[in-house]
């Protein structure tokens, strides 16, 4: 059994260098072996019964050529000659020369057809027909249509939840705020007692029960449960409708008056719907009518 031995002289660089080398041998010889695969490779000769007929080649171009007499209307075909030769590596400069000979040729086109009479823009009125049906286009349109109105209702319903959003907000700031007034108006009251307390200015124990507040102790208002004597529970004009309006006395004496009002005017009942029925005697009574006036034929005046 053969070991081999590395030689401990030899470093990690040393290695390292080694398997450079030896990559870059590998590497030249794939190169070399490449190129001569390439130079191996033959090429197509050209066929040796090909023929070159120029004469027969320039004969056959007069035949589908144009003729020399025919109308320019026909060819349609426009020669415009180069001024000044363009470097044809200068991309740049060759575009430049293709478009301002394009232009060129475009409008000496239009003066040839406008000096003929011919009409060669496409009329307002005109309509091409459609590649699709109508029915297929109005499909399209219908949901083009679709899809526009959920993208405005999908606006709509954001913008709703956005001010939703924002009035929610603002309600809680407005409780908040009033919440803190409250507090400050509730601590002011309470600086205001103690100072009046320290100045000596209430010392009777029975004035100070009076100025007590009931949300001093952390409770809310509370509406008294007291009844005045003569008022109504609901009643919130403080017994007054009573007096004036209701059943007192002086109720009683203003609707008698106007009953008597009313008495006075219209009567005390009875039949009045006949009152002012025609009988015989008002029928034949005349007296009424034409006072001062002669009976005849006689035009009126006007």
């Amino acid at each position: 059994m053969v070991v081999r031995k590395e030689d401990p002289t030899l470093s990690d660089e040393d290695m390292m260098e080694d398997n450079e080398t030896g990559d870059l041998y590998e590497e030249e010889s794939e190169l070399e072996s490449e190129s001569e695969e390439d130079e191996d490779v033959k090429l197509a000769e050209p066929s040796k019964t090909s023929i070159y007929n120029k004469d027969g080649l320039l004969d056959k171009l007069g035949d589908i050529s144009w003729p020399e007499n025919v109308g320019w209307i026909h060819k349609l075909s426009i020669n415009i000659d180069q001024e000044q030769e363009v470097d044809v590596n200068d991309d740049s400069a060759r575009e430049g020369s293709f478009s301002i000979l394009a232009l060129k040729g475009t409008r000496q086109a239009f003066e040839n057809l406008q000096s003929m009479g011919l009409p060669f823009l496409r009329p307002s009125d005109y309509y091409a027909e459609m590649v699709k049906t109508d029915s297929h286009m109005e499909k399209v349109k219908g949901r083009l249509l679709a899809q526009k109105k959920q993208i405005e209702e999908a606006d709509e319903r954001r913008k709703a939840r956005e001010a939703k959003r924002i009035a929610k907000e603002v309600q809680s700031q407005k409780l908040k705020e009033r919440a803190k007034q409250k507090k400050e108006d509730i601590e002011s009251v309470k600086r205001w007692r103690k100072q009046r307390q320290q100045s000596g200015f209430s010392k009777d124990n029975n004035e100070a029960d009076e100025m007590s507040l009931a949300f001093e102790d952390g409770k809310a208002f509370e509406r008294s449960n007291k009844r005045r004597p003569g008022v109504a529970p609901g009643d919130r004009s403080g017994g007054k409708a009573r007096q004036f309006g209701g059943n007192g006395k002086k109720g009683m004496e203003k609707n008698k008056k106007k009953r008597d009002n009313k008495n006075s005017k219209f009567g005390f009942g009875g039949r009045k719907g006949l009152k002012k029925q025609n009988s015989t005697e008002t029928t034949d009574d005349f007296r009424g009518f034409n006072k001062g006036e002669s009976t005849g034929n006689k035009k009126r005046k006007r």
